[in-house]
């Protein structure tokens, strides 16, 4: 087995609108182990999730395109690989859990028969007795309350956290090898949040499989992940252990989005400290490092300048800024 699973090299992924080019993913590296579990962070708009669409090949071509680098996933450059090949790596190797799963599922077709049509279009020789059985096998493994009966049931008759198992199910059933899941429990309440997050964390160690997890919740990083990307205006700006991140943050903006979060180990009556400003508009040249604007460690130089994800002196902690705390 390789070291790394994946391998996302100077990926670029850039969307050609009226207004200009938006460099939405620019020169984005990172790797992920087998059985790791990765958290990637950063506000809207940053490019977390092109960077997962990149990795599935689901940008919308036009107006997106990824213009430069190299995913690969086994030794294997995805972007080299044709619509047939992807077809038969989506779903068994790689798969991907989306936001909002009632845009996902087919509201015409039974839960179980969509969960059925994903493992037969992987096991060909599969038939549809052994395919409705392995649904009503993975509805009851993500605690689908009398998985035989509600197999029959349609999307518009779960709730949604309901539904999200669902989807876990559906990108689970052919045991592969890296999920990704972009948000996915944006839509749900805390407690539901909480279940669904503890069943993919499960789940992906009984199956050993790798995970992508793609969120803007500090909170959540630290119960379920091991390492963190921070990302910010299409770049990886930091990139370390979970534990480090937390405890040792290098880069202002990480520094910023900790100090904007409610801590349990802070003194009654403190206050949070926002982060001032916007993030930059990615249709635009950006001279110097993209958070120069709004950082409050600013030099002449990170206007000039463009930092390199560089090591900060702690271990595998790497951080694109010219003073790093």
């Amino acid at each position: 087995m390789a070291e790394n699973l994946l391998e996302v090299n100077n990926l670029k992924t850039y969307f050609f609108t009226r207004s200009g080019v938006v460099k939405a993913v620019d020169d984005v590296s990172f790797v992920i182990k087998p059985s790791q579990t990765l958290g990637v962070v950063g506000e809207s708009g940053c490019g977390k999730s092109v960077t997962a669409l990149s990795i599935m090949r689901l940008i919308a071509t036009p107006p997106g395109k990824i213009v430069g680098g190299e995913i690969n996933f086994n030794g294997e450059n995805i972007l080299e690989k044709n619509l047939d090949e992807l077809t038969d790596l989506r779903g068994s190797q790689i798969s991907m859990i989306f936001q909002d799963p009632m845009t996902s599922l087919n509201p015409v077709f039974t839960v179980g028969y969509q969960i059925a049509e994903t493992v037969k279009r992987h096991h060909k020789d599969m038939s549809n007795d052994q395919a409705w059985k392995r649904s009503v096998e993975m509805l009851d493994l993500v605690r689908i309350p009398d998985a035989k009966k509600r197999a029959k049931s349609y999307p518009h008759e779960f709730s949604g956290g309901m539904r999200q198992r669902v989807m876990i199910a559906i990108a689970l059933a052919c045991n592969p090898k890296l999920l990704v899941a972009d948000e996915p429990t944006t839509a749900l309440d805390v407690t539901i949040q909480a279940q669904v997050l503890e069943l993919m964390s499960g789940l992906s160690k009984e199956f050993g499989t790798a995970v992508m997890l793609i969120t803007h919740d500090l909170g959540v990083v630290a119960g379920t992940c091991q390492h963190v990307n921070v990302m910010y205006a299409g770049h990886v700006i930091e990139s370390a252990p979970v534990k480090q991140i937390f405890a040792t943050p290098a880069h202002p903006y990480t520094v910023g989005l900790l100090q904007s979060i409610p801590r349990m180990d802070e003194k009654h009556g403190s206050s949070l400290t926002p982060i001032g400003g916007q993030p930059p508009d990615l249709s635009r040249e950006i001279i110097g490092c993209p958070y120069a604007p709004r950082c409050p460690k600013v030099q002449n130089r990170c206007r000039q300048e463009r930092p390199e994800l560089k090591p900060v002196g702690r271990g595998e902690q790497v951080a694109a800024c010219f003073y790093p705390d």
